[in-house]
């Protein structure tokens, strides 16, 4: 591809993100704005509509409160009357024109009277007996500090229709009276408060103690708050807004809490908006934004391609004069003519293409004799190793001296020729780097026993090692030293009876192998002087543990940097240095031990 192309095309999806980036970022923000003026538009809405309601119910709780003030009302309802006719004469002077005049005036569904009084008759007028004492609303009212309670809607039996009621003592006269007096209101003057709003949003009026008392929703209303979805996010508030799903459907739910006056402390007013009812406006935006973006990016690409092509014309020659040229080393160079930048660029890659052959072949170089000097090193060391455990002489030596024990009798000492005989046959045996774990597990059981005739009574000693894991490769000879290390100055000059125990464990993808007793243990300063030099890797200033160095070492270089030896130890109490290996021999790491 040319270099005009490339550049291009590299312009033109430079451009392209840049653009689209910048026109993303900036419709997502316009529409946000868009959105949440929307939504504040909505607040105000629902607040007016909390102001309304809570305006509205007031108007009804001072009718009740004219009613509680009215003395002369109180004393008709309170006087018994053994001539009925007396009774129709003060109700229809005193009630009824009170009655009539609020259905007319104030959209009062229907007063009634709640009374002891069995004077009165009408219909509007109902003996208060055991059933409505132990009514749920009764008690409510009786018990009210303000004597007032508003229920939920219900449906009235004549007329039937569905409506609400304000119930309130009447006990002025007399603080004990049962007087109950019920303005029962039609639901449709809380449908008049959100005629409106309600077209293309879902209004639910809700009483303190969650019961719906309106909900707009003709397909699904609810009687409850608590049938909501999201309810918890609104029984625990007193106002908010946030953005609900259900299902392909979003919905902007706000909610306010009237907090007025104590009868009305803790109704709720929620309205319902689907996120629809924004879209026009807001898609409205990114049309504009996208034709805005369709613009600005013919603009720049007639631009871009019109700089490009002036800019790459001498590139382009450059270009065909430099394919002329075999390139096949570091020695082939191209010749420019000219003073311009073009021949200066020629004439500087040339001056490059000279020093690059050279730093190649010189870097090149180098890296072929370090890594061949780190192979003889390697060899060498591993060489030297294999040699310490390779005198075939002792085996048939060791082998006849068993031989003329047994001729002899001496069976004890025959058993530790032998064992001794077999370690050197395990350790004379063809083979690679790597041996099966179980192998050297038989290896350090056989040097234990030896051991153990030497030191009588001075230990005890447990292999314990799973057998899904006895099959793993690991270094010849790595396991022994660390076995031996710890007879050596662990177990041997200490007074007392001293336990060692061998255990394995896979862990992740490691398999940690771990030798433990309880003899003498460590120093600070020397465990320190060990830690120091598995880390970094230093010299020990005494010529001791080199079987610990040389395991560690030959871990290190057989798998990596993350594999190796961690030693740790309390003086007094003994010591345990663990062997870390890759689960597979193949595996290899990066990181510090």
């Amino acid at each position: 591809m040319k270099i005009r192309t490339k550049l291009i095309l590299a312009n033109l999806f430079i451009m392209l993100l840049l653009l689209s980036a910048l026109t993303y970022v900036l419709m997502k923000r316009s529409s946000d704005i868009v959105f949440d003026n929307m939504v504040e538009n909505a607040d105000l809405s629902l607040s007016q509509v909390a102001a309304n309601l809570d305006h509205t119910l007031g108007a009804y709780e001072e009718i009740a409160n004219s009613l509680y003030l009215n003395s002369s009302l109180q004393e008709m309802l309170s006087q018994n009357y053994p001539d009925l006719r007396d009774a129709y004469d003060d109700y229809f002077s005193k009630f009824e024109p009170l009655d009539s005049a609020m259905k007319l005036t104030q959209n009062v569904s229907s007063l009634i009277i709640y009374t002891d009084n069995p004077s009165f008759v009408f219909a509007n007028f109902h003996l208060i007996d055991g059933e409505i004492r132990a009514s749920d609303w009764y008690q409510k009212v009786m018990s009210n500090p303000f004597g007032t309670y508003w229920t939920a809607s219900y449906m009235n039996e004549f007329p039937e229709h569905q409506v609400f009621s304000l119930r309130k003592r009447l006990n002025k006269q007399n603080p004990n009276s049962p007087l109950v007096v019920s303005i029962e209101v039609n639901v449709s003057v809380l449908n008049d408060l959100i005629h409106e709003e309600s077209k293309q949003k879902r209004f639910i009026f809700t009483m303190p103690n969650g019961v719906t008392l309106l909900d707009s929703s003709a397909q699904s209303p609810i009687d409850n708050l608590k049938r909501l979805p999201f309810q918890d996010r609104i029984l625990g508030n007193a106002e908010g807004n946030f953005l609900y799903k259900d299902g392909k459907d979003s919905y902007q739910v706000l909610f306010k809490t009237l907090d007025s006056r104590n009868v009305v402390r803790g109704m709720k007013v929620i309205t319902l908006i689907p996120v629809t009812e924004f879209m026009p406006k807001i898609k409205q935006l990114q049309s504009l934004a996208l034709v805005l973006l369709a613009g600005a990016m013919f603009l720049s690409a007639t631009l871009i391609f019109g700089f490009s092509l002036g800019l790459t014309r001498r590139f382009t020659e450059l270009s065909t004069k430099m394919r002329r040229v075999h390139k096949d080393n570091f020695e082939s160079f191209i010749e420019v003519k000219g003073k311009d930048e073009v021949a200066q660029l020629g004439q500087i890659f040339n001056v490059m293409v000279r020093r690059l052959g050279q730093l190649v072949s010189e870097t090149y170089q180098a890296k072929i004799d370090r890594q061949e000097q780190e192979l003889r090193t390697k060899e060498a060391e591993l060489y030297a190793l294999h040699a310490q455990i390779k005198p075939h002489f002792l085996f048939n030596i060791l082998n006849t001296i068993r031989g003329k024990l047994l001729i002899s009798g001496d069976r004890d000492n025959a058993r530790i020729i032998g064992l001794l005989a077999k370690s050197f046959r395990m350790m004379l045996k063809n083979g690679g780097q790597e041996i099966p774990l179980m192998e050297e597990i038989e290896f350090i059981d056989r040097y234990l026993q030896l051991q153990s005739y030497r030191y009588v009574d001075k230990f005890d000693y447990a292999i314990d090692i799973p057998e899904d894991i006895k099959s793993i490769a690991i270094p010849r000879m790595s396991l022994q030293p660390l076995v031996e290390n710890a007879i050596v100055h662990g177990i041997e000059l200490n007074d007392g009876f001293s336990h060692l125990r061998v255990t394995g464990t896979r862990l992740a993808d490691r398999i940690h192998l771990t030798v433990e007793d309880d003899g003498l243990g460590l120093s600070a300063s020397r465990l320190a002087e060990i830690h120091r030099w598995l880390k970094e890797g230093t010299t020990l200033s005494r010529d001791t543990h080199i079987g610990l160095r040389n395991v560690h070492s030959r871990l290190k270089d057989m798998y990596g940097e993350s594999y190796g030896l961690i030693v740790e130890s309390t003086e007094g109490q003994g010591a345990r240095v663990t062997m870390i290996l890759p689960d597979e021999t193949g595996a290899r790491g990066d990181g510090d031990v």
